[in-house]
């Protein structure tokens, strides 16, 4: 471990400060006091989208497109609720993940890729070189649906993971 604590592109794919195990934030995720987000919004208008009424006919579900569609376009984001997931699935499915996340380095390399057309791809929000801030995360992302065209391709590795 260096002791640059101010770094650069000195965190590549797989190493970066949370797969370090770093004791200290370095400079690099630390955003200027006058570009983060209040802890005290006066507002928080997250859109809460009821995918439960999808199901109750054609105007309805034409609405919870549209809310969608408006969510979307104006913020990015989206709340769901009513959809039809039971607890214990996306408990499990939590659970899975961080698994994946606590294997060896060597493990989760073999997903490792800038490609973002990839259907398996393990990586950080860097951008070598040209992000002066970096966002503390690593991520999984990979295509699911439909379900049976793309599992195969999901790790192996915990044998949990797409079971």
């Amino acid at each position: 471990m260096d002791d640059d604590k101010s770094c650069s592109s000195s965190f590549s794919i797989g190493k970066s400060a949370q797969e370090r195990g770093l004791s200290y934030v370095p400079e690099c995720y630390v955003i200027p006091t006058s570009h983060r987000p209040s802890l005290t919004p006066e507002v928080a208008n997250v859109p809460t989208i009821d995918f439960g009424k999808l199901k109750q006919g054609s105007h309805e579900r034409a609405i919870v497109i549209q809310e969608i569609r408006t969510a979307c376009c104006q913020l990015g984001f989206f709340q769901i609720v009513n959809h039809g997931i039971c607890q214990s699935v996306l408990d499990e499915a939590l659970a899975s993940a961080s698994e994946f996340f606590k294997l060896p380095g060597s493990e989760k390399a073999k997903f490792m890729s800038n490609d973002v057309h990839k259907p398996v791809r393990y990586g950080t929000s860097f951008k070598d070189g040209v992000d002066k801030i970096q966002f503390w995360r690593v991520f999984l992302k990979h295509y699911a649906h439909p379900l049976a065209d793309w599992i195969n391709t999901w790790p192996n590795n915990p044998s949990n993971y797409s079971t």
